[in-house]
């Protein structure tokens, strides 16, 4: 599917740049401000009167509360989109959201954003607010805030919905039971400290990675080298180390622990006794294990209960209890054995999902193989232990998924005014039981990687969280783009090495990409790179500092077939790599056929074939009217326009797009016009072409085919998509480079739609990923494709091939409730579908909002739940699909004569599955990625059966 006019719901696009500088101004002058957000004290009586401070202001007005009155400045920058200052004594806004298109919990969801921003910037807003006399009165910030809690822990399913946001919240508004956690401060603190001080730097580094008592050490001997510091500065360091030495302390934890159990005790005194034991033992691998028994036992509890005072007291006991297995697991002896290390990682893995992190799919698909790689005895093959490694490392990425979609639209808004806030979701992760999780997974993955040979290489350092999406070779100066940063190519070369924070449907072209966070495998961007050989990888979000020390160096990046990368810098004469990146570029270059324009008039479903690829239509139309006969009730009903119309349209006069076009392009080949002079004559073909106004004999001849084909001219939601004469090819798919109009309703809607569409050929990023694989991309000519509307409750893309790098065979399948998120890179539910017949979870969705079929005309969006997405019958019936397009369809071939898997778009619509285009997929750049990597990276064949009882490598 080409990509959508509108990519985001409006709450998840930052506010213009003029929103964001202005708010920025506000933001600091807050911050210097004494009151802060704040105007004066006030009196709120219960009639709705807003009275001067004074003694028992209310008293004749039935009561009220006293605290500030937000200014002039707070309202403006609430007005702009952040609602700072929070006060919950007045905090009203439980109510269905004013945003029509949000999810519900808008205002809740920003809370734990602005208590991080307050936590980590020494006050923030508050900086110098926070001893502003009656700003707030505690007691009546915690009535309200218990009043907040309790209203949302009634509500049974929402505690079960909304875990992660029901804990959150509990760590930030205030109720007269707020939970400790001491990690977090910890975190905290150390961040605001390398804010003051820049020295402490490497020590927030070793508190933020990995903290231990020693730290405390450190601290100390740090402060000692920092004498002549401020007051502030030595006071937060010294509380800083006295809370690190008393937390990895035998003694603190067992005293914390025993208040903890002393706690639990009359409403859950089995969890009780759990913890009490873990206080008394004196072993800490021991200790480990009971905190973990003990966060099921509760999260059980949670589940069971409908008390929502209860349920509040145990959320908070939780933290701390969190707080407890993660200091614990830092103190705790590391396994020795592979069988120890897998035991404990299956332990892990279960705490991670009763604390909120994992959901029960998730957990399932990860601890299953392990309970039964341990319930089969003491020998396991090599191969298979090191499919069983790679699965945990999906762990830290999912729970990072799962953040994000609870916090969707705060993170947009409040990284965009605070790039700072993008932390927000390492901070959580950091202070979770992930963190001894990823620790397990480390140790097991050098381990796996020493006896097979197969690791990664960044920059000379034996890497384990990375590993390859798309293979291929590149060398490139490396950009590493920020989060707020736009992607839309004039932030970098396409000769760049880009990093960026995760795939995005509208990327301009690149030499190769670094991906923090995978997105999903099916993606356009995704198939773009895999079909021209880019090397695309992952990399784990703790690896960017790393990438970041060579923002702008030269680097070289391979990555191979099975996954292996290597990104170094670039050596002065690499010839070998040089070589190969030449000749895949070389390679890279085909001739795109030019169509037959006798051809013009529309054509309906009926008369389309694969014959016509190419030639009359695009390959899209061709491969819809093959479908059709071959899956002749899962098809829409569907009209083609030629290439001839278009050729009719935008040709022939001395002025007219084509002609502009070109001639642009022989110019600025012969070197006689700029870059932004070719660029500029670019957007004018493009604005001429979406200016055009049909002729007279085209529309009447539309609107009699559209009368015959969809029972209406204009009466029916009708997809407007691109088809041109250069995607879809056996060498270039052209995925996502040219518009859709969707389900556009009326007749002169969707001939100006027509118009639109047309135009898109000629944008700047769709030239410039045509102009990096063809000859001839001047020689573009679109027909279009007129699709009835089919209003998918799920919609994505099924490929005929196994894509996770792991060798084996089965189909991959991505997909995302809704209309087209699939393919325009939403967090799609991912999945591989085994040959022998058992389903991997590879991702579930996580996109916090889906499009559909608006009655009047167009798409609009609304909330999307996270998880699966796939019933077993659905999944059924992509396996069945699958082995009848194999069957059936025509193939499609290689360079090399082998039958290239099939890319299908899908969708299910009533429980009925609809089939909306095919291609093949083209792969590029392996053989020269795989020879580039294995001379820097020996790739070992397995020694066949390893022993679980055999100790871990060094």
């Amino acid at each position: 599917m080409a990509q959508f006019a509108s990519a985001k719901p409006s709450v998840l696009n930052p506010p213009p740049p003029s929103s964001i500088a202005e708010a920025r101004k506000i933001v600091a002058a807050m911050r210097a401000n004494p009151r802060g957000p704040y105007d004066s004290i006030r009196w709120f009586c219960n009639d709705g009167s807003i009275l001067p401070a004074r003694p028992y202001g209310c008293a004749e007005l039935g009561g009220g509360k006293q605290h500030a009155l937000f200014s002039a400045q707070r309202e403006r920058l609430a007005q702009l989109g952040w609602r700072v200052g929070t006060i919950f004594a007045s905090f009203d806004e439980l109510a269905p959201e004013s945003i029509a298109v949000a999810r519900p919990h808008l205002r809740l969801r920003e809370l734990p954003l602005e208590r991080y921003l307050v936590d980590i910037d020494d006050g923030w807003v508050l900086h110098k607010a926070r001893g502003y006399r009656g700003r707030v009165q505690i007691e009546d910030e915690q009535r309200a805030g218990l009043e907040i809690l309790l209203n949302l822990l009634k509500q049974n399913d929402w505690k079960s919905e909304h875990f992660i946001l029901a804990r959150e919240l509990t760590r930030t508004i205030p109720h007269n039971q707020d939970s400790v956690d001491p990690t977090r401060n910890i975190r905290r603190q150390s961040q605001l400290l390398a804010e003051l001080e820049r020295s402490f730097e490497p020590l927030r580094a070793e508190i933020h990675g990995h903290p231990t008592r020693a730290t405390a050490k450190r601290i100390r001997l740090w402060m000692s080298e920092k004498s002549d510091s401020s007051a502030q500065i030595m006071g937060l360091a010294e509380e800083l180390a006295v809370e690190m030495e008393d937390l990895y302390s035998v003694k603190g934890s067992a005293r914390r622990l025993q208040t903890l159990a002393d706690t639990l005790r009359k409403h859950d005194p089995g969890v009780s006794e759990t913890i009490t034991a873990a206080s008394q033992t004196g072993n800490s691998v021991q200790r480990l294990s009971l905190l973990a028994e003990a966060v099921t036992a509760l999260r059980s509890a949670i589940q069971a209960s409908d008390s929502a005072r209860i349920n509040l007291r145990r959320l908070n006991l939780m933290t701390e209890l969190e707080a407890e297995l993660l200091a614990v697991s830092r103190v705790a002896a590391a396994p020795v054995t592979r069988g120890d290390a897998l035991r404990r990682a299956a332990q892990l893995l279960q705490a991670t999902r009763d604390l909120g992190w994992l959901s029960d799919n998730e957990l399932l698909a990860l601890v299953e193989p392990l309970n039964t790689t341990l319930s089969q005895g003491d020998n396991l093959g090599a191969e298979d232990y090191r499919k069983l490694i790679r699965r945990l490392q999906l762990a830290p990425a999912w729970a990072q998924a799962s953040i994000r979609h609870t916090f969707a639209e705060a993170l947009a808004a409040y990284s965009a005014l605070d790039p700072r806030a993008a932390q927000f979701v390492d901070d959580l992760l950091r202070g979770s039981a992930l963190m001894p999780l990823a620790e397990v997974t480390h140790r097991l993955l050098l381990d796996s990687g020493r006896i097979t040979g197969k690791t990664s290489s960044l920059f000379g350092q034996a890497q384990e969280s990375v590993w390859g999406l798309n293979p291929g070779v590149a060398q490139g100066k490396l950009r590493v783009l920020a989060v707020a940063e736009d992607l839309d190519g004039h932030n970098f070369d396409p000769a760049d090495i880009v990093v960026i924070p995760n795939t995005t449907s509208s990327l301009f072209p690149a030499a190769g990409i670094v991906t923090i966070g995978e997105g999903n495998p099916l993606s356009h961007i995704q198939i773009l790179a895999r079909n021209l050989g880019i090397p695309n990888i992952v990399i784990g979000e703790s690896l960017l500092p790393l990438l970041q020390q060579h923002d702008g160096a030269r680097v070289e990046l391979a990555a191979a077939a099975d996954g292996r990368v290597l990104l170094r810098l670039a050596a002065p004469s690499d010839t070998n790599l040089e070589r190969a990146v030449a000749q895949q570029r070389d390679a890279e270059k085909v001739l795109a056929p030019v169509p037959d324009l006798r051809v013009n008039k529309p054509l309906p479903l009926a008369q389309l074939n694969a014959g016509l690829s190419g030639r009359v239509v695009g390959p899209k139309a061709a491969n819809v009217g093959e479908l059709a006969r071959l899956f002749p009730d899962r098809i829409a009903p569907a009209v083609a326009l030629p290439f001839g119309v278009f050729a009719e349209h935008t040709g022939g006069a001395a002025t007219s797009p084509r002609l502009r076009v070109k001639q642009a392009f022989a110019r600025f080949d012969s070197g006689s016009l700029s870059e932004a002079e070719f660029l500029a004559e670019l957007d004018k073909a493009r604005a001429e072409t979406a200016a055009i106004t049909l002729q007279p004999t085209t529309r009447q001849q539309l609107a009699e085919a559209m009368e015959k084909e969809f029972g209406s001219a204009g009466g029916v939601g009708v997809f407007v998509r691109s088809d041109t004469n250069m995607e879809d090819l056996p060498q270039f798919t052209g995925a996502g480079l040219n518009e859709t109009v969707p389900n556009v309703i009326g007749f002169e809607q969707q001939m100006a739609a027509i118009s639109q569409v047309w135009s898109s050929v000629y944008s700047r990023r769709a030239m410039a990923w045509r102009s990096r694989i063809l000859k001839n991309p001047d020689d573009v000519f679109s027909s279009v494709l007129l699709m009835q509307s089919v209003p998918s409750d799920k919609s994505g893309v099924l490929v005929t091939t196994d894509l996770t790098n792991d060798g084996g065979s089965g189909f991959t399948v991505s997909l995302s409730w809704g209309i087209g998120g699939a393919v325009d890179n939403e967090s799609a539910a991912s999945y591989l579908l085994k040959a022998d017949g058992q389903d991997l979870l590879l991702a579930e969705a996580k996109a916090p909002y889906q499009r559909y079929l608006k009655a009047e005309g167009g798409v609009g969006w609304r909330a999307a739940a996270s998880g699966g997405i796939l019933n077993p019958q659905e999944t059924a019936e992509l396996r069945a699909l699958a082995r009848e397009v194999i069957d059936k369809y025509p193939p499609s071939y290689d360079a090399e004569g082998q039958a290239l898997p099939w890319d299908i778009e899908f969708a299910f619509a009533g429980g009925k599955l609809m089939l909306l285009q095919i291609r093949p997929l083209v792969q590029r750049g392996a053989q020269a990625a795989d020879k580039i990597v294995s001379a820097i990276i020996p790739q070992r064949s397995p020694d066949g059966i390893l022993r679980l009882s055999d100790k871990l490598a060094e």
